[in-house]
């Protein structure tokens, strides 16, 4: 008799466990994005997606490319760039996604065959120092050591901050992504450009 009480309370743990996991319950089921139309287009939060740092950073790269600091690199024939982290100066948790966007330009830059792009990733204990300057509020006087370290003639790197309004139940949060070109040298900022994207909660 405790043999079928307990082979009955396993039965009964088992389908817990499998409902648990949201399959043949009626709960929500794991999906790919290429299996419902619009899955990465549609806005789950206010908060700041992949989708929404893309946009930015592809407008961002677009104005650079049309810049004056092309054409200056076009004549030094092929300085070599390092990028640096973005500052989030947010409260959203895109750390992750921002390392993302460093390749992202890295890979833009490569292809587009105007620099030397001189990948900072490969040197934690760098990265994690820019980080540490970020935090204390950015000293410019360390670019050019930066800069000698790493071989870089130039950096580019920028910050994504952000807006919130809240007003009768509804909310708008817009986000800003600012990406900028410095001489590492001489610190001279060469190049700015802000782009944005507004989410909302409305009735």
């Amino acid at each position: 008799m405790m043999l079928v009480r307990r082979g009955s309370l396993a039965v009964g743990l088992a389908i817990v466990a499998l409902c648990s996991t949201a399959i043949g319950c009626g709960g929500a089921q794991p999906v790919r994005g290429e299996e419902v139309e619009g899955l990465d287009d549609e806005a789950f939060s206010t908060g700041l997606d992949r989708r929404d740092l893309q946009k930015m950073l592809s407008e961002n790269m677009e104005a650079l490319q049309k810049s004056a600091v092309i054409k200056r690199w076009e004549s030094e024939q092929k300085p070599t760039v390092s990028v640096l982290p973005i500052r989030n100066e947010t409260s959203e948790h895109v750390d992750s996604a921002l390392q993302a966007l460093i390749s992202d330009i890295e890979t833009t830059l490569t292809n587009a065959g105007h620099v030397r792009v001189i990948s900072v990733q490969d040197q934690p204990e760098l990265m994690e120092e820019v980080r540490r300057q970020y935090s204390d509020g950015f000293d410019r006087s360390q670019v050019a050591r930066w800069g000698r370290q790493v071989g870089a003639r130039y950096f580019v790197t920028g910050k994504v901050f952000s807006t919130d309004e809240r007003h009768e139940g509804e909310r708008r949060v817009q986000y800003y992504l600012f990406i900028k070109v410095l001489d590492a040298e001489t610190s001279e900022l060469l190049f700015q450009y802000k782009t944005s994207v507004t989410k909302a909660l409305v009735r």
